[in-house]
């Protein structure tokens, strides 16, 4: 069994903390401590709403022996010493402020060097002048103190403020459970109560990212917490065989990017499910404020926060995140929704939560005069002819998306690939080309007349032919002779348009646009197909 909560840094300080053996000492480079301290003082400097906090990684941790407030890290340990580290630099403003609070202890239990141990060393790290090169635990545990100590001299932070919400704690009462309120800084403590399994064996699979602390990995086991055995084994199996499913769902590339615009890089994909439910639900949590952009657990802090406020049950929650699948899963089959939808998510931002609402609320044929109507609305332009390349690019490549989508929507027998127009990088390309001036270099200009002669070559063009291979016999192409050919080849198969209007435009992706080069159109035709 685990126990799963957020905990303020004020909580851990009557708590001692045990390095078991089979971890390295601590390893945090400049560039680590740096970054934690720079993100605290973001945090430190927005403006906040009640009770948004600064979120570190996942501490795991386990009953030490019979001392209930003694506990054996297994995986976090950097993150714990560092926030230590700084609270010592820190403490002789803690002495003043908070001159009743201790500091939370740390002890490695093989990290002796002549009797002076690595608990002893932190204890007293303010007392060091330089870098401690005796053994490699101490050098980077004085390196880290003295990146500490030169970030507040040459940034000016005030010490006070920063200490303020590293250790800030505020309570309230709500439905007669105290709630942290508080701006401060907190981890997610994740606590083993199994005593049967090996800390080693856990720690291995922690660090080989076998079971990631990913919000998906968290959630899961919000639904497991605190349930009789019975009840809790009754569970797993439910969840873990719909939850599998759904998984296995999601990794279908069509459906997964006729949901999502940008490329996947959730461990977990039913991860987008959750994150629709926590958006949903945040704005009616009270006295509570996480920050998305910044809290990499955001997800999970609002399904936490929902299930102990008793807002929703864990059965509720999972009800929900089936039926947000069943609908995905019914817009990926209707055909007609499947490529409005998808059209909808690639050219607008953060339109699901929208379309999921309207779906809810109309009828079908209400709900697809919705989805017409709001891409209408995209566009900034009534007359197409009025947009044209190099000033209007974005908008020609909506409109010009939306005719491919449209196009296999009418075929009834294909659905428009959305993963392949992310993978493929797609741009504007000319239908006839602009012009060849900017094929500058022999090697450009060799490279389109090959091209071009084996294109009038398969046409029975002799004439063209031989003068291209009189171009290509010269070392360096004459500027003035290849331009010459260029015009007799685009006179002869190029009609006299505006060039950078939609009607002379197609999008294509960006591997093939650039084989294209500046060819004729027949030319690009043929290569196309």
């Amino acid at each position: 069994m685990e126990e799963l909560k957020l905990i303020s840094i004020t909580n851990l300080l009557d708590k001692e903390f045990v390095i078991p053996p089979y971890q390295r000492g601590y390893r945090w480079n400049e560039r680590q401590v740096l970054d934690l301290l720079e993100d605290i003082l973001e945090f430190q400097e927005k403006h906040k709403g009640i009770g948004e906090f600064y979120c570190l990684q996942p501490i795991v941790v386990r009953k030490y022996g019979e001392n209930g407030n003694k506990f054996e890290v297994i995986d976090g340990q950097q993150r714990l010493t560092t926030i230590y580290i700084i609270l010592k630099y820190l403490e002789e403003v803690r002495k003043i402020i908070l001159s009743d609070i201790a500091l939370y202890r740390i002890r490695y239990e093989t990290r002796e060097k002549e009797g002076k141990s690595s608990k002893h060393f932190l204890e007293n790290i303010n007392n060091i002048a330089e870098k401690d090169k005796s053994n490699i635990d101490f050098y980077y545990i004085s390196s880290a103190y003295f990146t500490i100590k030169n970030w507040f001299e040459t940034k000016k932070v005030n010490k006070a403020d920063f200490l303020n919400t590293l250790l800030k704690r505020k309570l309230t009462e709500e439905n007669g459970k105290e709630i942290d309120v508080a701006n401060n800084v907190r981890f997610i403590w994740y606590e083993i109560k199994n005593d049967k399994e090996n800390p080693i064996d856990i720690f291995t699979r922690i660090n080989m990212g076998k079971i990631p602390l990913t919000n998906a990995e968290l959630i899961k086991a919000l639904f497991f917490l605190n349930e009789d055995s019975a009840k809790k084994e009754k569970l797993q199996w439910e969840i873990g065989y719909e939850w599998d499913n759904i998984e296995y769902a999601l990794h279908n590339e069509t459906f997964w990017y006729f949901l999502n615009r940008k490329k996947d890089d959730k461990m977990a994909r039913i991860e987008f499910i959750f994150d629709l439910i926590a958006d949903k639900y945040k704005s009616k949590l009270e006295n509570f404020s996480v920050n998305k952009s910044i809290d990499k657990y955001y997800t999970f802090y609002i399904f936490n926060e929902l299930i102990k406020r008793g807002i929703k049950s864990k059965k509720m929650l999972w009800d929900e995140i089936k039926t947000y699948f069943r609908i995905f899963e019914e817009w990926y089959e209707n055909n007609e929704y499947y490529h409005l939808i998808g059209y909808l998510v690639h050219t607008q931002k953060g339109v699901i939560m929208d379309i999921l609402n309207k779906a809810e609320n109309l009828t079908k044929s209400d709900f697809k005069g919705h989805l017409i109507e709001k891409i209408r609305k995209g566009f900034r332009f009534d007359n197409l002819m009025e947009m044209h390349y190099g000033t209007n690019n974005i908008e020609l490549k909506k409109v010009l998306l939306l005719f491919n989508v449209i196009t296999a929507m009418k075929s009834n027998y294909s659905k428009f690939p959305f993963e392949k127009y992310i993978g493929g990088k797609w741009s504007l390309e000319h239908i006839h080309a602009q012009n060849s001036e900017e094929l500058r270099t022999p090697k450009q200009r060799k490279l389109l007349l090959n091209d071009q002669k084996e294109f009038f070559s398969r046409e029975g063009d002799k004439k063209l032919v031989k003068k291209i291979e009189g171009l290509l016999e010269e070392k360096n192409i004459p500027e003035d002779r290849f331009s010459e050919l260029q015009d007799e080849i685009f006179s002869r198969y190029s009609d006299e348009i505006n060039i950078h209007t939609i009607d002379n435009l197609a999008l294509l992706a960006k591997d093939n646009n650039s084989a294209l080069n500046n060819n004729i159109f027949p030319a690009k035709r043929d290569r196309i197909i």
